[in-house]
């Protein structure tokens, strides 16, 4: 919720800058309520201390979120600039081709131990093809509708989906709020 609330100002004021879009007042009053949320967030973290994983300091990792935040609006904005005036079939190639370059040497450094120990079956493998698949769909769409909208367009759509997902939480699956 930290990475999908603080990329949208960062998206809006890159935009604002690098590719001369021009918002209006109540563009930046959701700036503003995206930074307050995301502070919310943030201190909550930290004061009330909720055990969510064993990581000791939540600030650093909260820190971390922020500048991955940065780096993701600043991907999006970049690819708003080349969808629009550059080849969208280009773009594509070449985030596949790099992608998988620096993805399986992340990989091989990061994760190969962990990789080893998964008891591989054909259960394990369609998860694989399927996760496979969804990224394939978002990644071959994203430039289209990044294309026919803006990348801020594409990151409230995405914020969108934390609502989403709390109300399947409430009514699918019957989680409850307090307590």
């Amino acid at each position: 919720q930290l990475l999908d609330c603080f990329v949208i100002p960062v998206v809006i004021l890159l935009s604002w800058f690098f590719l001369l879009v021009r918002y209006k007042a109540v563009h930046f009053i959701g700036i503003v309520v995206c930074i307050l949320g995301m502070g919310c967030m943030a201190g909550a973290d930290v004061l009330v201390g909720r055990q969510q994983g064993a990581g000791e300091n939540k600030l650093i990792g909260d820190l971390l979120v922020l500048g991955g935040a940065t780096l993701y609006g600043i991907s999006n904005v970049c690819e708003e600039y080349i969808v629009r005036n550059l080849s969208r079939v280009e773009f594509l190639g070449m985030i596949g081709l790099f992608g998988s370059f620096f993805s399986g040497i992340q990989l091989a450094i990061m994760e190969h131990k962990e990789l080893l120990k998964v008891p591989w079956d054909w259960q394990i493998g369609l998860l694989y093809v399927g996760f496979s698949a969804c990224m394939f769909g978002l990644y071959s769409f994203m430039p289209v509708v990044i294309k026919k909208t803006s990348a801020t367009a594409v990151n409230l759509s995405l914020l969108t989906a934390d609502l989403y997902s709390l109300f399947c939480g409430l009514f699918l699956f019957h989680y409850k709020v307090c307590g």
